[in-house]
């Protein structure tokens, strides 16, 4: 539930899926249920190798005089400006996305001052809110586990090579983009191991995800991508 992403505002979208949420968590406890409230937040991938590039590129001191970027949205404007108009600055976010999924230190410090300063913003919206008890799980909490995910759906015969990337099919005109031809991972791969890792480790019954119904198809591609790796067993869970 809720989900929003790091330096940006949240809206419309993410105060719903917050509130219907919330909703349905004091329902299930209400009925006598154990519930895990994730919050599933924006906190990797592609738009963080231009947000690092940025404050790398535009601060270059900023380890040791950190710049006052309390105001995220206008930084990550900036970012965008930049990586729209000027053709070496994307190469060099595109390459800063794989260089922070490897775990480059210095990428990593740049990573936590972005994050630390939107959660401060976000928790303004969730006491307002009352909506306490939410468990920070977003995207880089699996970039250590989709290496091993990506290797056991390769043993299990359920990839395919395509122009160097690694695909799988899940019933629909276009594939899950498991790798990319470059090595890295894009949400595809996220979800295929939050799937996992609800199913599994978190020993789930029922997983509700709380999301826009533009993003219905995508998931329903999630779920039989669990269903062929066999995690998701269809009798057991919901």
């Amino acid at each position: 539930l809720s989900s929003p992403n790091i330096a940006k505002e949240m809206h419309v979208g993410h105060l719903r899926s917050t509130i219907i949420g919330e909703t349905l968590c004091r329902v299930f406890e209400f009925c006598g249920h154990k519930v895990h409230r994730i919050n599933h937040t924006g906190d990797w991938g592609t738009q963080f190798g231009m947000l690092i590039n940025h404050l790398k590129t535009a601060y270059p001191n900023f380890l040791e005089n950190p710049p006052n970027i309390s105001d995220l949205t206008t930084f990550y404007k900036e970012a965008k400006k930049r990586f729209d108009e000027d053709e070496a600055f994307k190469r060099a976010s595109q390459e800063a996305v794989v260089t922070l999924q490897a775990g480059d230190e210095y990428s990593l410090k740049c990573w936590k001052i972005l994050c630390d300063i939107s959660r401060v913003q976000f928790k303004m919206v969730y006491d307002r809110l009352q909506v306490y008890g939410m468990v920070e799980k977003g995207e880089s909490f699996y970039n250590s586990r989709m290496p091993g995910v990506v290797e056991e759906l390769r043993s299990k015969g359920l990839l395919e090579e395509s122009d160097g990337a690694l695909i799988m099919q899940c019933g629909k005109q276009f594939p899950l983009m498991v790798q990319k031809s470059d090595g890295g991972y894009g949400y595809d791969t996220t979800d295929l191991t939050a799937a996992k890792y609800r199913l599994q480790e978190c020993s789930a019954d029922r997983v509700v995800y709380v999301t826009d119904a533009g993003q219905g198809e995508h998931f329903e591609m999630i779920f039989d991508g669990a269903r062929q790796a066999g995690w998701l067993d269809v009798d057991k869970h919901r």
